[in-house]
């Protein structure tokens, strides 16, 4: 177990943690449990940096996806890579979570920094904290997609895939036109190679109508040494993700 300090004001605390999730996603010895006390205030939070990978044209592309949540609502958050960056957070949905999803832009061929990523941030009466999360680079394979379409007898889209050594979990979403995920399954099990998508399954923001032309992407999702069954998503190393074009109503 690794020792932590986690600053409040200007004291140092010494904390012994870890644990973690993802999502998001999100490498590491990673995402450490860290618990600050002062009177009676008190935030416990987890950092998860992991690394998401893609192929354009042949060419394979790597960037970073940044994850960081509390207890308590979040002021303020960034993290520090391995090489001095400051990257900027932004609140998720509540101010308990803060993230940095990649952009186009951030893809590039270069493995992203291997090495020690230090989440900072505020929270409280500007009270401070400090969390760390380690990646290593341990990636995994591409899901190879067997077969796609969409049944016009029963309605629905079909994805086959082969397995992927190492995978813990799979998800498959679909991303309209624009770009904007317009459906995302749940968490499948490494066993899993086969989904399907009907009208009425969870996980629509909006409905589809026949002549659609989605995006398909098949995600695969590694854990760190520090993941299992009840943090996975504190403790994501790496998501592999495999994209093909599939039509609703055929």
């Amino acid at each position: 177990m690794n020792n932590i300090f986690l600053k409040i004001s200007n004291r140092k605390i010494s904390c012994a943690g870890i644990f973690l999730l993802l999502s998001t996603g999100f490498i590491f010895n990673s995402c450490m449990k860290e618990r600050l006390k002062k009177s009676e205030a008190f935030f416990e939070g987890n950092g998860d940096v992991f690394v998401q990978k893609k192929k354009v044209d042949g060419e394979i592309l790597y960037a970073p996806h940044y994850y960081l949540h509390g207890n308590n609502s979040i002021h303020s958050a960034s993290v520090e890579t391995p090489g001095g960056e400051i990257v900027e957070l932004k609140p998720y949905e509540f101010l308990d979570t803060y993230i940095k999803k990649p952009g186009e832009e951030d893809f590039t061929p270069s493995m992203i920094p291997i090495g020690l990523y230090n989440f900072t941030g505020t929270f409280g009466d500007n009270e401070t904290f400090e969390i760390s999360d380690e990646f290593y680079a341990h990636v995994i394979d591409f899901p190879k997609i067997d077969s796609v379409g969409y049944d016009n007898t029963d309605y629905h889209i079909y994805i086959f895939w082969d397995k992927v050594n190492d995978a813990y979990i799979y998800k498959v979403k679909l991303l309209d036109e624009t770009g904007k995920v317009v459906f995302e399954g749940p968490a499948l099990t490494s066993a899993s190679n086969a989904f399907l998508i009907y009208i009425d399954t969870d996980g629509w923001t909006s409905s589809p109508y026949k002549g659609d032309i989605f995006t398909l992407q098949l995600h695969a999702f590694s854990l760190d040494d520090s993941g299992d069954d009840n943090n996975w998503y504190y403790n994501i190393e790496c998501d592999a993700y495999t994209e093909t074009q599939v039509m609703w109503g055929g």
